[in-house]
């Protein structure tokens, strides 16, 4: 073996371990803490004798629930995320196609609405240009001008 696929070979180890310790850092270990907390405070509920100590420690927890609903809800959301990311950054040229091919689609669907849009806007002004004199008429039923004066000044 050469010294320069060595380098590459070790190389390589670093960056795959590297990865597995972000991977750890930022998905194992937040579930663990997680898991971690919720036990302790299951412990601390059952070893309180006093009713009033376990509802102290309810209290606590229900605000912390109730102003923090995001947190608890979004948390699997996120560490989900965070996994599928670390699941797709091992697959560089797998998803560079289907990327690939999205934004060719949507480069298309942009093109086919604008040129929708231009029609659009096209019919509309000739309809406005050739309804143009029913809406002169139409002002023939408008109150005349010193009439809403009158009025306004009463």
């Amino acid at each position: 073996m050469s010294q320069g696929s060595e380098r590459s070979e070790r190389g390589y180890r670093e960056l795959e371990r590297a990865q597995r310790r972000r991977l750890w850092l930022s998905v194992v270990l937040p579930f663990a803490l997680a898991l971690i907390v919720v036990a302790v405070f299951i412990g601390i509920a059952l070893s309180l004798r006093s009713l009033a100590q376990v509802a102290i420690l309810s209290d606590a927890l229900l605000t912390l629930l109730v102003l923090c609903p995001s947190v608890v809800v979004m948390f699997p959301v996120v560490i989900l995320s965070i996994a599928l990311v670390a699941i797709v950054s091992r697959w560089p040229g797998r998803t560079r196609s289907p990327l690939r091919r999205i934004e060719g689609w949507t480069a298309m669907v942009e093109r086919n609405a604008e040129g929708w849009l231009g029609q659009i806007d096209g019919q509309v002004l000739d309809w406005a240009v050739r309804l143009a004199p029913v809406r002169e008429l139409l002002g023939a039923f408008d109150p005349p001008d010193d009439a809403i004066a009158v009025e306004g000044d009463e």
